[in-house]
């Protein structure tokens, strides 16, 4: 998965953490106070500023579970679809595409007047295994473009945003541009990168297209956050057809947050005259004490201190969680507790009732800027 930073908590409750959850528990008495009556939901509250509320969908509980789909309907005017749009199960073989699922998401979204977006054309981590070969030689760049192509074409018209490419940027690396290790990145570079934008510019000329990255938001981030201003300053400076940056927002209670460091970062980005969407909210309490109470209100106060900053940016046009339960996190199994416990990350616990999260996310957008 994703690299984090930061060690594993301890099994005691230390006096760093003591005070701490003194503070987010002051801040978590003030996130309950929201200016909007208590069952506005979540997307009227972001409306009312200009902003859009979503959230990430997985087929299997949207059309199986009813609280599920409730949950969904109830507080998300904008939903993307977890892996469902994703090369490996769009086209699980090379004589075989396969969009079922995602026909389902983008009809659901279509019959609730929901705003659907598309995640993702181009990202490392996906291709099917009969495109290995092909991707590590010399056509690979081709075979990638033809994909984004016939993905994006399929849903054009559908589809109003498009993640285009997804987390190209690692400098651990050390390729040139800070680029990810992966054969079409380095036999095309940064140039490919650009050729992607365009096929999907050309398979849906109406689309948003975003570039997706993951890992700008701490203090200790400064080198990724420098890695991709400059790629997307090159990228744009090549013409390519780019309207905004997903800033991915996988967070982590008790991670240094510097707001100014952050706020810049983000009016550089709006200086390139690209809007920002936060695509894949959710807090990961590895770090807090067992405690259901006390990761509840951290989670919720550091929910509280990020979006307040992200939405006084003016370029940032919303917000998306990656799930509204905890029931379905990937966490659970993608970054699992030390000590096994379920994590408690987004806006609505197993049973899908309202936690502080929820109501951390309902005081931001209150009292966000109106657009």
């Amino acid at each position: 998965m994703r690299n984090y930073i930061g060690h594993w908590p301890t099994n005691r409750i230390d006096r760093r953490t003591l005070l701490l959850a003194a503070g987010a528990a002051f801040a978590s008495a003030h996130v309950g106070r929201a200016d909007e009556p208590s069952e506005t939901s979540l997307c009227q509250r972001a409306e009312k500023k200009g902003l859009v509320f979503g959230t990430q969908v997985n087929a299997g509980p949207l059309f199986s579970l009813k609280p599920y789909q409730d949950a969904v309907l109830r507080d998300a005017s904008m939903i993307v679809p977890e892996n469902e749009m994703k090369w490996r199960p769009t086209h699980p073989t090379a004589l075989q595409s396969n969009y079922f699922n995602a026909n389902r998401i983008a009809k659901f979204a279509e019959d609730n007047k929901l705003l659907l977006r598309g995640h993702t054309a181009v990202w490392h981590q996906n291709p099917p295994a009969w495109t290995n070969d092909i991707i590590a030689s010399d056509d690979g760049q081709k075979l990638v473009l033809e994909h984004a192509r016939e993905l994006i074409n399929h849903f054009s018209g559908h589809v109003m945003e498009w993640d285009v490419v997804n987390e190209a940027i690692a400098p651990e690396d050390g390729m040139p541009g800070n680029l990810r290790n992966w054969a079409p990145y380095n036999k095309g570079g940064i140039d490919f990168i650009a050729d992607c934008f365009y096929a999907a510019r050309e398979a849906d000329p109406k689309a948003n297209l975003y570039y997706n990255d993951f890992s700008v938001y701490y203090r200790s981030q400064g080198h990724r956050r420098d890695a991709i201003l400059g790629f997307l300053e090159k990228l744009k400076s090549k013409g390519a057809p780019i309207d905004g940056f997903g800033i991915q927002s996988h967070l982590i209670a008790k991670a240094e947050f510097d707001e100014n460091i952050y706020r810049h970062f983000l009016s550089e980005i709006a200086d390139l005259g690209l809007k920002i969407r936060a695509t894949e909210l959710d807090v990961s309490d590895v770090r807090l004490e067992p405690d259901i109470k006390l990761r509840d209100t951290i989670v919720a106060a550091h929910t509280k201190q990020y979006l307040d900053v992200l939405f006084d940016e003016p370029a940032v046009v919303g917000l998306v969680t990656w799930g509204m339960t905890d029931r379905f996190s990937w966490l659970h199994e993608g970054w699992p507790r030390k000590d096994r416990l379920r994590q408690r990350c987004l806006p609505l616990d197993d049973n899908f009732t309202r936690k502080p999260m929820w109501h951390a996310i309902a005081n931001a957008f209150d009292h966000a800027p109106s657009r």
